[in-house]
């Protein structure tokens, strides 16, 4: 009974042996394969390599000759330096899509895929594409219109759908504006809709004035006027005094008296706080006690 049993254990054994062997001659072949083809890999992606440098290089000095040729200060052009910088910008991006497809096709091409075909492809999908891409083709042509119309410039200080800073760059696809903390929002051009541009011609310097019921009002809009003759001659920016407009409102603790400045652009906030500092001190000088809350004493 026992060679019997020996050859029934045996056999199981060799077939075992056997499922075994092939596998190892099926990863020894596949590794003798990705060996003998390891030269050809090697020089495919130091072509590749080799073609992305030179896009590279293509890139910058395309960049370089975009800017060297649209230039902000340029004489010939009838338009401001804030349209032909965001002009510059346009072209770049543009430009920068550009390479970016030509640097994806010749490495395509390089490892063997045929470009062509998948041109084909898209071409016979363009259909659904743009169905899909509707977005990107409103923010495309929206950019165009932005940039057209003069309505933003690169360096305008504007208000976007609610977000206020300066303008960094326009592109086909998005606006990128910083506000005063540093951040930078970017806003896809399709989404815009109403903007507010706070750097054409001139701004105006707005000071609202609590001023106290106690008081006698034209003795108070006399000293505010007062004050205001001196600003205009001695605040630098103001062409002419600054606006008394007498009493605005009425408000539950203090009377409002409004004063307007007409002055260059991005000098407001300056112009603005050295009027709340004149006001102040000729308050104070005239015993004038400007109404403020008193914090109620602890119990």
């Amino acid at each position: 009974m026992l060679p019997f049993a020996l050859a029934e254990t045996t056999e199981p054994i060799d077939e075992v042996a056997q499922e075994v062997g092939g596998m190892i001659e099926t990863a020894g072949a596949a590794a003798g394969n990705i060996f003998s083809k390891l030269p050809l890999l090697t020089t495919k992606l130091l072509m590749a390599a080799v073609a992305i440098i030179i896009g590279i290089i293509f890139l910058r000095v395309g960049r370089s000759m975009i800017s060297s040729l649209i230039k902000p200060n340029s004489q010939r052009s009838s338009r401001n330096p804030q349209q032909i910088e965001t002009l510059r910008s346009l072209i770049t991006s543009v430009f920068n899509y550009i390479m970016y497809f030509i640097i994806l096709t010749v490495v395509l091409s390089i490892f063997g895929v045929n470009v062509a075909s998948i041109l084909a492809v898209a071409g016979v999908g363009g259909v659904a594409i743009a169905f899909g891409a509707q977005t990107l083709v409103q923010d495309v042509i929206s950019g165009l219109f932005i940039w057209g119309e003069g309505t933003v410039s690169v360096g305008d200080f504007v208000e976007i759908n609610g977000l206020s800073g300066t303008v960094e760059a326009v592109s086909v696809r998005t606006t990128m504006i910083r506000n005063f903390n540093g951040d930078i929002y970017t806003i896809p051009n399709g989404d815009i809709r109403t903007i507010t541009n706070m750097s054409r011609n001139f701004k105006r310097a707005i000071v609202d004035i609590r001023c106290p019921y106690e008081e006698n009002q034209a003795r108070l809009v006399q000293i505010i006027t007062e004050e205001m003759e001196k600003a205009g001659k001695e605040i630098e920016g103001l062409d002419a005094a600054p606006e008394v407009m007498s009493i605005l409102s009425f408000e539950v603790d203090c009377v409002l008296v409004r004063v307007a400045a007409q002055c260059p652009v991005g000098e407001q906030w300056r112009i603005e706080r050295d009027i709340r500092t004149r006001i102040k001190n000729r308050f104070d000088k005239e015993g004038i006690i400007m109404p403020h809350y008193t914090k109620p004493p602890i119990q």
